[in-house]
């Protein structure tokens, strides 16, 4: 459940919030942490280092009653030499955290700032442009199944017997490589479904208040 500030609250309902994120990659001392804004900002105890309008966030899962996807951070116009000082192939199976900031009509203020997704880093490829500029895409696994996992192996009978042909102890295990199961008895749908349409204004509040995208 989320808890807003009563100011975070008003704003909301007026319309007049600006929305930004935030990025949290790896563990200290080498820890990475940007913002979608100009300099830096400071809130939970740390700083953020602002990198503009570089970054997107892009998210899945917007359906009611679906599972929680993973999310891909895109960083855009990144000096190639900055790239050279990061081993990307170290990031894999890192924390990470994505944090959604409410800002009041100005962006002078910060109302607010909640997690948007927790989770480990489960690939870092970039792209490269000679005498140009790079990319970063920081694919980010939630807590979904597989979070973590050692291995590819699954706890499934024919897994289990590619080991051992005789053993049969994942026999009576039943396993889908794709299973939607919606609890509550209504499978997922889009909210303007769900709720009989929505007004601009309450679809701005919508876009503030649920999963989707957030622009670093």
């Amino acid at each position: 459940m989320k808890t807003f500030s009563a100011e975070a609250l008003a704003a909301i309902a007026s319309g007049d919030v600006l929305t930004s994120g935030a990025v949290q990659l790896g563990r200290e001392p080498n820890q990475i942490r940007l913002w979608g804004g100009h300099g830096v900002i400071a809130f939970g105890g740390v700083a953020y280092l602002g990198i503009g309008k570089r970054g997107l966030v892009s998210a899945s899962g917007g359906s009611l009653g679906g599972s929680e996807q993973g999310a891909e951070l895109t960083l855009s116009n990144v000096d190639p030499d900055v790239i050279g000082q990061v081993n990307l192939k170290t990031l894999r199976g890192q924390p990470a955290v994505l944090w959604r900031l409410i800002f009041n009509g100005t962006g002078a203020r910060l109302l607010h700032a909640e997690v948007f997704l927790r989770g480990r880093i489960d690939r870092a490829p970039k792209e490269e442009t000679p005498g140009g500029e790079a990319i970063i895409r920081v694919g980010i696994e939630g807590p979904a199944r597989g979070l973590g996992r050692r291995s590819e192996r699954m706890r499934t009978d024919a897994d289990q017997r590619m080991l051992d042909p005789t053993a049969n102890g994942f026999a009576a295990v039943a396993y889908a490589g794709e299973k939607a199961i919606n609890w509550g008895g209504k499978p997922p749908q889009r909210s303007g479904t769900a709720f009989g349409g929505v007004s601009p204004g309450q679809a701005a509040a919508i876009n503030v208040l649920t999963r989707g995208a957030i622009q670093l």
